[in-house]
């Protein structure tokens, strides 16, 4: 009679597709793991023989959809700060209180309609769906990979789509940009505003732009990382990577330029009179004992001014949008406003600010037909 195998016993063979598998005994059954390599099938063999050893072993038939979330989330630890927050949130708040108990081979796809629609039906965004879908997306892919479930059930659902229109945009008019800046001035962030306006760098690139960014002999600004919250209470702000994740160098306005010059000039002043309190961060925009701004300060003090002149519905986003009409407004070309806004394809501006180029477009037209009529 054949020697029965002990628990954690097991093999490793190439399966005919080219993947690997490796089969182990857990309580006289056999277990299967499959991985695109030999490595990575060893090294969760090994896993679960530790496992087995320690007492902690979990038979992925048995895994629920919470707890296995929770273990696709722990082996995320590398990726951008905001991209795991914005996972643990979605697993949090969403995942875990509607579908967490469910055993992961038994979610369905209706489960994942029903899910969606309670988030509708709450008036949740539609992109606040569509990162939901998008992280269930990716994790339930991740337990096909593995070999826990044969197919993801996100795979046969769509999230729904409200109908509701994208947030209006609200860029400030030309006679607004002036009434803007009168009522900026002597704020703390005057300068931020100015240069936020005239440059259309997003709040996370303003807060952390640091002096080394910026080329005052080329007139070039640099931007190559971020500063912003993680989205958690309290959460610590920390650099990460650009939003598309490319960095860019554009041709900074002179204006925009001597405005940053005054900022340098003021800043060695405070720093003077902070002596040893001085943080050295080497940011440009600093609070007095040079220590980073918050980007929750910059946005209500913001507010406060467009309220003060009328302007209640003008959001700090607005600053770029106004940036990006009054370039092409004032014949920048497109793909040069793609580039300094840092957005990922000419296409997605154009769909973006495609009101702006159609005037400019008929503008353009009425000239023509203006210098062919006076032939």
């Amino acid at each position: 009679m054949a020697k029965r195998r002990a628990n954690g016993d097991g093999n490793i063979r190439k399966r005919a597709n080219g993947t690997w598998e490796a089969r182990v005994m857990i309580d006289g059954k056999s277990k299967s793991v499959y991985g695109k390599t030999q490595n990575e099938v060893r090294k969760k063999l090994t896993e679960i023989r530790a496992d087995v050893d320690n007492g902690t072993f979990v038979d992925a038939k048995q895994i629920t959809v919470g707890a296995y979330m929770q273990e696709w989330l722990d082996g995320k630890a590398g990726i951008k700060i905001e991209t795991y927050t914005r996972y643990e949130r979605d697993i949090r708040l969403y995942i875990v209180p509607s579908i967490g108990k469910v055993k992961l081979k038994e979610l369905r796809p209706d489960m994942l309609r029903k899910l969606y629609k309670q988030m509708t039906d709450k008036q949740l965004s539609d992109k606040t769906i569509s990162n939901l879908h998008g992280t269930l997306h990716s994790a339930l892919q991740q337990a096909v990979d593995d070999g826990l479930i044969k197919e993801s059930a996100a795979n046969k659902v769509k999230p729904p789509r409200s109908g509701k229109p994208q947030e209006e945009m609200h860029p400030f008019k030309d006679e607004q940009v002036e009434l803007f800046l009168q009522a900026a001035k002597g704020n703390q962030f005057e300068a931020l505003y100015y240069v936020a306006m005239f440059t259309g760098m997003r709040q996370g690139e303003i807060i952390g732009l640091t002096w080394d960014c910026i080329d005052f002999q080329r007139g070039t600004i640099h931007l190559y990382r971020q500063l912003r919250r993680e989205e958690k209470k309290g959460g610590k702000y920390r650099f990460t990577s650009l939003k598309n994740k490319e960095e860019r160098t554009f041709q900074a306005p002179d204006s925009v330029l001597q405005m940053l010059k005054r900022v340098k000039l003021q800043q060695a002043e405070n720093k003077l009179k902070a002596g040893s309190v001085w943080t050295n961060t080497e940011l440009v925009f600093v609070k007095e004992d040079g220590s980073h701004v918050f980007a929750r300060t910059v946005y209500e003090n913001f507010k406060r001014i467009v309220r003060s002149i009328g302007l209640p519905q003008v959001r700090f986003h607005d600053l770029r949008h106004t940036y990006a009409t009054l370039a092409l407004q004032n014949g920048v070309d497109i793909k040069t406003v793609s580039h300094n806004l840092g957005h990922a394809t000419v296409a997605f501006t154009l769909d973006k600010y495609g009101h702006v180029s159609a005037a400019m477009m008929k503008d353009g037209a009425e000239k023509m037909q203006g210098f062919i009529a006076a032939l």
